[in-house]
């Protein structure tokens, strides 16, 4: 079945201005643009939340994407597909293992959770929670990590965190998340909320700033539409997640110019004097 998406007009997700200029990346109907007084990358227009409820949550968007793409590229996605071994030369960085290694236990939040299977893969000595736009997916996740003591919200994200207690979470992740989410500051806000002041956040997100992005401008992977809706440099997710209240930190040896992705880790900031 073909849905009809409706298409909400964003301001900057950034700082909130209504100048976008056009990259030249996008194809009708969907435009990805610069915003004129902070620089911020995103597309101007989303799918509404009822829209990514029901019909095009991420699972569905990239089975719909890896179509497209091998209709419009076919000689570039089959050696993509057939040389897929190049991915296991060497050691992959996981935002799970980097979790393990800041936080040894305790509760954690998976945002954009999917099915919960980051979240369960967690050593025991987690609690798994998680949220998820999908209906179907946050079904599959809460009976998953009830089994763990912890549970799935089914809400869009700032809602679903916003039913948790303040200070509740060791740890989060947002694992290839935060460029779906068409209000990621008031997400930010709403995670700094409850997590503890001792608490990190791992965000993984795909790298606007990657020389890969900069060759493949409209045909990077990284461009997926139009559920990829905000477009993060290392510089502007750091000015992001600052302005929600947190410092930001990255992984030594990681965040390559010829790595697609990048990671990050957010922490609390000491409240000010």
């Amino acid at each position: 079945m073909t849905v009809e998406l409706r298409p909400i007009m964003r301001d900057c997700p950034n700082c909130g201005a209504d100048a976008p200029r056009d990259l030249g990346l996008g194809r009708q109907p969907w435009t990805i643009g610069a915003c004129s007084p902070c620089g911020f990358a995103y597309l101007t227009a989303a799918a509404s939340y009822a829209d990514l409820s029901e019909y095009y949550s991420w699972d569905k968007a990239i089975i719909i994407e890896a179509k497209r793409r091998k209709k419009a590229q076919p000689i570039v996605q089959w050696l993509d597909q057939n040389t897929r071994w190049r991915l296991h030369l060497f050691p992959r960085p996981e935002t799970r293992t980097f979790l393990q290694t800041l936080v040894p236990s305790g509760k954690v939040v998976d945002i954009g959770c999917g099915s919960g299977k980051q979240g369960w893969a967690l050593p025991d000595s987690y609690t798994p929670y998680g949220v998820e736009i999908s209906h179907t997916l946050a079904d599959e996740a809460d009976t998953a990590f009830a089994a763990r003591g912890g549970a799935c919200q089914h809400a869009p994200s700032a809602e679903g965190l916003n039913k948790f207690d303040a200070d509740m979470f060791d740890g989060a992740m947002l694992n290839s998340y935060l460029e779906h989410e068409a209000e990621p500051l008031p997400v930010l806000k709403a995670l700094h909320r409850v997590l503890k002041p001792a608490g990190v956040a791992v965000v993984k997100v795909p790298n606007f700033a990657s020389w890969n992005a900069a060759v493949m401008k409209k045909n990077w992977c990284g461009i997926r539409l139009p559920d990829h809706v905000n477009y993060f440099t290392p510089n502007s997710l750091m000015k992001m997640a600052e302005a929600a209240g947190f410092k930001v930190e990255f992984p030594k040896m990681t965040n390559l110019p010829t790595n697609d992705n990048f990671w990050a880790f957010l922490r609390p900031a000491p409240p000010q004097a």
